[in-house]
């Protein structure tokens, strides 16, 4: 399915922003009720609010990472090579997570090699193979996608990925997030997406940035 621009873009872009928000707020208040209820440890000091420099936050927030988190997470999806190595690059940045050192990325090469080559040997000789696999697979790739948005956001807290196994339940708010950006990216294109997620980090920031 090619992107549609939508009718009325400013209109879109804010119900999306204004359902993507109360997604969020209900998730933050799922994540503060969790806590609050000691069902799951405290996260920990957050590395954001740490940030001395509030114009670098701002910039952090509003422009730097939506716009690489949306080229990283979201571009590939309409991509099936770029998926193989998105998905060799999540190997890699799982067990860097893990083993807490960066050589670790090293994995990554060799596992999208296998990977494209049982693309390239089983699926892209044939159109309606490729169709068919894509078709049946790709919801379950696409929620992979936000999982893993989600689970990027542990390394806003000090405590990263020592939050296992309960890290989901912290980022809440990412993965409501990462499902609507991932609906947007495929219904409206990458530029929409990215629009949507500033906007989206723009009410956090502003409070980040006046405190």
């Amino acid at each position: 399915m090619v992107p549609e621009k939508p009718e009325f873009p400013v209109r879109t872009m804010a119900g999306l922003w204004l359902i993507t928000l109360s997604a969020a707020i209900l998730a933050s208040v799922a994540d503060f009720t969790l806590i609050g209820l000691g069902l799951i440890p405290k996260p920990g000091p957050s590395l954001i609010s740490s940030i001395e420099s509030k114009w670098m936050l701002l910039f952090g927030a509003l422009l730097y990472g939506p716009v690489m988190e949306e080229l990283v997470f979201r571009m590939q999806l309409r991509y099936f090579s770029a998926s193989l190595l998105f998905l060799a690059f999540i190997c890699g940045a799982l067990l860097t997570a893990i083993t807490g050192t960066k050589w670790a990325y090293l994995i990554s090469p060799p596992i999208f090699g296998v990977l494209y080559l049982l693309y390239r040997f089983n699926l892209a000789g044939s159109l309606t193979r490729k169709h068919t696999f894509r078709k049946k697979y790709f919801p379950f790739y696409f929620h992979f996608t936000a999982l893993a948005f989600a689970y990027f956001h542990l390394g806003n807290f000090s405590s990263g990925i020592q939050l296992l196994p309960f890290g989901l339940l912290y980022t809440l708010p990412q993965l409501t997030g990462g499902l609507i950006f991932g609906y947007v990216r495929m219904r409206y294109g990458l530029i929409y997406g990215i629009i949507l997620h500033c906007c989206f980090n723009l009410v956090p920031a502003v409070l980040l940035f006046a405190r």
